[in-house]
């Protein structure tokens, strides 16, 4: 067997490395975490990918948590075991701050598996150490301004909507996995890497991203780096601004309706709260609740002009609540 490969990336004081043997690996590790900083130092947090021919068996008995058909968790005290049929499994030594396991080569064909793979590997180190991942569409009309959260299920418009800021000029935190912070006086939302991913609908409709779109084609998505058609796109941190819930209608123009804090709590818990991991479920949930309490949340009924959401979001961070998150 040939000798690990291994890099390391900063994010937000935390050195994270990636260790692999299967060049495949390798080069989806970087594609994904390259917009980050490398490191020499130490590393905080520790994930080793192995490839392999097929999944590996469930461990015997009933899992603590089932996804469906797609995955189950197997806990056990300070560990958990991630077991993905299709995919491979993952072993989570919590204490250690350490990822191990193994995938399949379906893990790195189908689309937005690997990505997850490592955000399901990543995301329970990160909450032990005050860092909590959102699944959201993330960016800020400019350096110094808040961020826009865009959350929603697939399908609801999220990826349309981000192009659409991203094409105006504004600043990326992330296509996908934004990390939540909590601040002095704000929740502070930070950056999480990841390649860019849209259909070819999406993508005929902004000049610079058309040619990305293949004609003919199977109706997959495109996976691109931003940064490749938006240099210097990248945002490092920004205060949470809004939370908005996109949703495609068949409507002429596009409607923002704001949503009581309740209703904002309930529409975003499906995309952050990960209910294996109990012990971390209390600090989540007061995060969430200090986020929907200093940000107005909206739902964002979309028509068909894309050039107007830019303006439209960006009246959405005009009605930040300055109050502290002391509760």
């Amino acid at each position: 067997m040939s000798l690990p490969a291994r890099r390391r990336w900063q994010m937000h004081g935390l050195v994270i490395e990636g260790v692999w043997r299967a060049n495949p690996i390798g080069q989806r590790w970087s594609a994904t975490f390259d917009p980050l900083p490398p490191s020499a130092a130490e590393p905080d947090l520790v994930f080793d990918l192995a490839l392999v021919d097929q999944a590996p068996a469930a461990p015997a008995g009933e899992p603590d948590f089932r996804q469906g058909d797609l995955l189950a968790y197997y806990t056990d005290g300070a560990a958990a075991l991630a077991h993905f049929p299709r995919y491979g499994q993952l072993r989570l030594d919590l204490a250690r701050g350490a990822t191990s396991g193994v995938i399949t080569p379906a893990a790195l064909a189908t689309y937005g598996v690997f990505e997850d793979l490592l955000a399901i590997g990543l995301s329970p180190h990160l909450r032990r150490r005050g860092y909590f991942l959102l699944h959201a569409f993330a960016a800020a009309p400019s350096p110094a301004a808040p961020a826009v959260l865009l959350a929603g299920d697939i399908g609801a418009g999220k990826t349309t909507t981000g192009l659409a800021l991203l094409h105006a000029g504004w600043k990326l935190l992330s296509n996908d996995s934004p990390i939540l912070a909590a601040g002095a006086d704000a929740i502070n939302v930070l950056a999480y890497p990841g390649l860019l991913s849209a259909y070819p609908d999406s993508l005929q409709r902004f000049p610079e991203l058309a040619h990305l779109a293949q004609p003919g084609a199977p109706r997959e998505k495109t996976i691109f780096a931003a940064e490749a058609t938006y240099p210097g796109v990248w945002l490092e941190s920004a205060r949470a601004g809004a939370l908005v819930f996109p949703q495609i209608e068949a409507r002429a123009d596009h409607l923002l309706e704001p949503l009581p804090p309740a209703e904002a709590l309930r529409q975003i818990l499906p995309h952050a709260i990960e209910q294996w991991d109990r012990t971390m479920i209390p600090a989540h949930l007061k995060l969430l609740n200090q986020l929907i309490q200093c940000v107005p949340a909206y739902r964002l009924r979309l028509g068909p002009d894309t050039n107007s959401l830019p303006g439209l979001l960006a009246q959405s961070l005009n009605h930040i609540d300055t109050r502290t998150l002391g509760g």
